[in-house]
C-alpha cells in the first residue's frame, strides 16, 4: 500500500477523533461512580496474598498487616492504587457495570447477547474471558476480545479499556495509532461506529478518554485491496516469529 494511502487514512482517522462532550460527561460520570461504589462498599481487606497482587508490594504489605482502609480517601484514583494489580482490567469494567446502580444514565450490555439479537452475519461468539468477550469474525478469519458495549444517555458505544505506564501516559492526547485500527475492526464486526477508549495510567490509576468516531471513509480504506490490515493475522504471526526467535540472533 502506498505512504499517500496510509497517509489518507491517518488523516481520516484524525478527522473523526475529538476530545467530545460525550468522552468528558463519560469520564466524570465513570470516576464519580467509582467513587460511590467505593464508598458504599467499605469492607476490611483480607490478610490473604492473591495471584494478581503478588507484583504490588504495596498491595501486599497492606493486605498482610489487615490495614482498614482510610475513610477520608474518596477520590477514584487513590481508589484505583489501593486495588490495583493484574487484574486491573478487569476492575475498570467492573466500574461501568455499576454505574447504573449509582444513578448514572449508563447500561452495560452484555456483547453475546448483543451479537444474537442483531443477528450480525459472520461474528461467532467464541466464549467469555472474564468479562470480556470473544468473538470470531468469518469474513476477515478474525479472532478478538471485546471489552463491552454500553448504552450512555441513549446511545450506543462500544467501548475500550487500556492500561499503561506513565511515561507514554503523560503525552497521549489522542486514541493510540494502533487502537484506531483496532476501533475500525471493531465497528465493522458489530455494526456500531462510536468507540469510547478509556485509558489508565497504571503508576497513578489516573484516567484519561476519547470518543473515536469510525465514518464510511474510514470503513472503505481499511477495505480496500492492497491494504495490509486485509492481512492482521499473519502479520500479528510474522510479528511473533521476530519478537520470540528472530531478535535472540544476529543476522
Amino acid at each position: 500500500m502506498a505512504k499517500s494511502s496510509l497517509k489518507n487514512l491517518l488523516t481520516l482517522v484524525n478527522e473523526a477523533k475529538k476530545q467530545s462532550p460525550v468522552a468528558e460527561s463519560f469520564l466524570q460520570d465513570y470516576l464519580q461512580s467509582i467513587e460511590r461504589t467505593a464508598n458504599s462498599n467499605k469492607h476490611k481487606p483480607s490478610a490473604h496474598y492473591k495471584p494478581s497482587s503478588l507484583n504490588c508490594i504495596r498491595n501486599m504489605f497492606y493486605q498482610i498487616v489487615e490495614q482498614e482502609p482510610d475513610s477520608s480517601i474518596k477520590e477514584a484514583p487513590l481508589i484505583g492504587i489501593g486495588g490495583s494489580g493484574t487484574d486491573r482490567h478487569e476492575h475498570l469494567q467492573n466500574a461501568v457495570i455499576e454505574m447504573k446502580k449509582n444513578g448514572f444514565a449508563c447500561e452495560y450490555l452484555d456483547v453475546a447477547k448483543y451479537v444474537e439479537q442483531k443477528e450480525l452475519p459472520g461474528i461467532i461468539v467464541k466464549g467469555k474471558r472474564g468479562i470480556e468477550t470473544q468473538l470470531f469474525n468469518e469474513t476477515w478469519n478474525i479472532s478478538f476480545l471485546c471489552d463491552g458495549i454500553i448504552k450512555y444517555r441513549g446511545e450506543l458505544y462500544i467501548i475500550e479499556f487500556k492500561t499503561e505506564v506513565s511515561r507514554k501516559f503523560v503525552t497521549r492526547n489522542d486514541v493510540d495509532e494502533d487502537h484506531k485500527r483496532q476501533a475500525i475492526a471493531y465497528s465493522l464486526s458489530l455494526g456500531l461506529d462510536k468507540i469510547i477508549f478509556v485509558y489508565e495510567n497504571r503508576d497513578t490509576c489516573e484516567k484519561k478518554c476519547y470518543l473515536l468516531e469510525i465514518t464510511e471513509k474510514m470503513k472503505r480504506s481499511y477495505l480496500k485491496k492492497a491494504c495490509p490490515w486485509d492481512n492482521a493475522c499473519i502479520e500479528s504471526f510474522h510479528s511473533l516469529i521476530k519478537r520470540e526467535w528472530l531478535n535472540q540472533y544476529k543476522i
